[in-house]
């Protein structure tokens, strides 16, 4: 048998542009970074003193270990020791995990402008569709202990760490006394000591309540990110008015449909989605609160404008009773009676209470309006759009990319780490849609287009920067 001999030892002459020809994603991560304004990134770095490694290529093997599912700078510069793909960045230079740390602790404030300039250059590259926005958020874990245990001993930590007792309760009678909304508090003060002070008890989709951060995404109709947010707010439709005024900052009048999940529904959102022309699709939440059967919400009552009464479902009649103002928000209050409403025989169905009542804000016809919206046909079609498009991003973050949990603490922090892994999955989505034979042809025709355009806005680097990156 004749056997083709190696030696490890041999010396090599090799092109690392030929060893990862077949790797389309270091190639295409190259050029988008080459084509980045960075001039913020070397402003950071001195003239004087010694040499530093180049920013934009520590920034590209920052990318390329999110897309690789790489985040730890331990992991990553193992990798930069063995793996050819994270060599074809950094040649023969091989920074350590304290330089890498350094450099993404450093700059994540800078990630944000990044990530909008790649959106921005997937929508010159004509690889975005604005003509539906599908809009959601997912409860992802803080990098925290996550400390449980019991009233008495949660309070006990919490006076050892504070060390002293005169604010704090015994700890019997904390036991005795203490709800389940004081307890969670006590928890989240306690763990703020020991991780994460930004972090908020939330409840995953893991089960229970964790501290987590409140991450929100808005993908266009070929799933590419593009808005992406991170809070500490529990409830998400805090984030709909923030997100949708920067669609309009960044693509003016250029997008069509939102649509998004009943969690963003409150009556404010709907008239600012009617003030502001945006075309949105929003499922209504559940009105003043749940009810025994769906059937009996308020939206099931009719009105009858002539004796200003609501008609229940059953025929009975809830009368004016009254206005309420709470945190500003004007409510009109209709009540039924015990005498109706406790011989009605679907009485259990509407209420557990002796009789129904209901508060009508001066948003209900902005909840009515969208009622009739999602019943039509378009809004039936727009809901499971919605989820077909953006549920699966998530999908992918999560389980693909292995991103379940943050690694870094602190909200500003969180942030710019979300950032890196959602320019992530827009390079990954963006290299699948260049595979894309009819995508490709028109680019050509594009790029002919652009060649004959003079360009004086500010854009024009991202012009620029398209015709060498489709090259």
């Amino acid at each position: 048998m004749i056997l083709k001999p190696d030696d490890p030892r041999q010396f090599e002459l090799t092109c690392r542009a030929d060893i990862v020809k077949e790797e389309p994603l270091v190639g295409l991560i190259d050029r988008v970074v080459n084509n980045l304004d960075l001039n913020e990134l070397y402003s950071r770095f001195s003239e004087a003193g010694r040499s530093f490694y180049d920013p934009s290529m520590q920034l590209k093997v920052l990318f390329f270990a999110y897309c690789d599912g790489v985040r730890a700078s331990r992991e990553i510069a193992k990798h930069i020791s063995y793996d050819l793909r994270y060599r074809y960045f950094c040649g023969c230079l091989r920074p350590d995990f304290r330089t890498i740390n350094r450099f993404r602790k450093d700059n994540l404030d800078l990630l944000g402008e990044y990530f909008a300039q790649i959106v921005l250059l997937c929508e010159e590259s004509g690889l975005l569709d604005l003509s539906v926005l599908a809009l959601d958020g997912t409860k992802l874990r803080a990098n925290s202990s996550g400390r449980n245990g019991t009233r008495v001993g949660l309070v006990k930590v919490l006076r050892d760490s504070l060390q002293t007792d005169a604010d704090i309760e015994e700890p019997d009678k904390v036991a005795d006394n203490e709800d389940e909304q004081e307890l969670l508090e006590v928890r989240t003060t306690v763990d703020r000591k020991f991780s994460d002070p930004d972090a908020r008890y939330m409840k995953t989709s893991e089960g229970g309540k964790r501290l987590s951060y409140n991450s929100q995404i808005m993908v266009d109709k070929n799933q590419l990110i593009v808005l992406a947010e991170v809070g500490n707010n529990a409830c998400d439709s805090v984030y709909l008015r923030g997100l949708l005024n920067k669609s309009k900052q960044l693509f003016g009048g250029r997008i069509g449909a939102v649509a998004a999940d009943g969690g963003y529904c409150s009556g404010r959102n709907l008239q600012y989605a009617a003030d502001e022309g945006v075309d949105l699709y929003l499922p209504l939440g559940k009105g003043e609160g749940r009810v025994p059967d769906e059937a009996f919400n308020r939206h099931a009552f009719k009105y009858d404008a002539l004796r200003d009464v609501y008609i229940c479902p059953a025929g009975k009649e809830l009368r004016y009773s009254g206005l309420r103002n709470r945190n500003g928000l004007k409510s009109r209050r209709y009540s039924g009676s015990s005498r109706i409403c406790g011989r009605c025989a679907v009485r259990l169905s509407c209420t557990r209470a002796r009789y129904r009542r209901l508060e009508i804000s001066d948003y209900y016809k902005f909840e009515q309006q969208m009622k009739t919206k999602m019943a039509s046909r378009t809004g039936r079609v727009m809901s499971v759009l919605r989820r077909c498009l953006v549920e699966p991003v998530f999908g992918n973050i999560k389980f693909n990319l292995g991103f379940n949990r943050f690694r870094l603490r602190t909200l500003n922090k969180v942030r710019g780490e979300f950032y890196l892994i959602c320019i992530a999955h827009n390079l990954k989505k963006m290299l699948n849609l260049l595979g894309n034979p009819l995508i490709l042809s028109a680019f050509k025709d594009i790029i002919k287009n652009l060649s004959l355009i003079h360009i004086s806005e500010p854009t024009r680097p991202l012009y620029i920067s398209y015709a060498v990156f489709c090259l």
